[in-house]
């Protein structure tokens, strides 16, 4: 299976990809000039990275819970006339159901060149009650991002280091700041396959790492299983996690997804992750059908 993979892998824009089971490597690929050292930008596969930082970070009493007001960390919505502005709680962000129109469509340069990302973001108009409709904003992980930042007094970045990518050996990460030095949670992240793949395995072991606890049970559940249902496209969606099932059996798995095909996959009952980092500008039917394949051989 794994020689068929790579065949087809061949013909694609992916540029290395990482398959752990049972906790050991057991196939890497990498296109000509890339190795397990080389440093990718994972795109919207941050978001997965910042929501393990909240969970953190309310596991560590920095934050209440996933039910405060985001008011209490800019304070001038209060101002606002705007009421369901007011009624938006970091629940809201993490499941991409704020109300708050999109930074994802015609406005997204606009919005990466502006003065001032968060502001920016907290102007753009409410379209739906909070907790009623899905609609995946960047500009909303990096709301996140910026409470994190009040709550710790550190960068997500800084943050991430001290709880979670110095723990973990993590030691290819990047990341990127707005204008006023905020990490860039949404879209900033990258680091090489191998840490990739850490991150997929520590969230399979339940938070666990060699024995040490990094993210609470609790978190990992609660963030990879479904917290709101979609109506269209092919996979729902946790905490900053996309969740969906593969195989024939149908079995649960979770994943991180960014632009250009950079994957994190987990599918926990075959204790399996699948990383991918790709400059990929079309479909992303090909990554449900390499997983599917690589799921159906695990299954054998």
């Amino acid at each position: 299976a794994l020689e068929v993979l790579h065949t087809e892998l061949d013909s694609t824009q992916v540029l290395a990809s990482v398959i752990v089971k049972d906790g050991y490597i057991v196939d890497e690929y990498y296109k000509d000039g890339y190795d397990e050292n080389s440093v990718f930008p994972l795109h919207s596969c941050s978001k997965s990275i910042t929501s393990a930082l909240v969970g953190i970070a309310i596991d560590q009493g920095y934050i209440e819970s996933v039910d405060v007001p985001i008011s209490e960390y800019f304070p001038q919505i209060l101002e606002s006339d705007h009421t369901n502005l007011k009624q938006i709680t970091i629940r809201h962000l993490l499941t991409h159901t704020s109300g708050i129109q999109s930074s994802d469509d015609e406005v997204w340069e606009q919005w990466r060149n502006s003065e001032n990302w968060v502001d920016f973001v907290l102007n753009r108009p409410v379209t739906s009650e909070p907790g009623t409709v899905f609609s995946y904003s960047t500009g909303g992980t990096h709301l996140l991002a910026a409470i994190l930042q009040q709550a710790t007094g550190k960068t997500v970045y800084d943050f991430g280091k001290e709880v979670l990518f110095d723990p973990l050996d993590m030691d290819s990460v990047q990341c990127g700041t707005d204008p006023q030095g905020i990490s860039d949670g949404g879209n900033g992240f990258a680091m090489n396959v191998y840490d990739m793949a850490k991150f997929g395995q520590l969230y399979l072991n339940g938070g666990v790492w060699e024995g040490k606890p990094i993210i609470s049970p609790e978190w990992v559940e609660a963030s990879t299983h479904l917290q709101f249902e979609r109506s269209t496209g092919s996979a729902d969606y946790g905490y900053q996690w996309w969740v969906r099932t593969f195989g024939e059996k149908n079995y649960d798995a979770f994943f991180a997804q960014g632009h250009g095909g950079q994957y994190i996959f987990v599918i926990p009952d075959l204790e399996l992750v699948i990383v991918f980092t790709s400059n990929h500008t079309g479909s992303s039917s090909m990554y449900w059908q390499f997983v599917s394949d690589i799921v159906a051989a695990c299954a054998e």
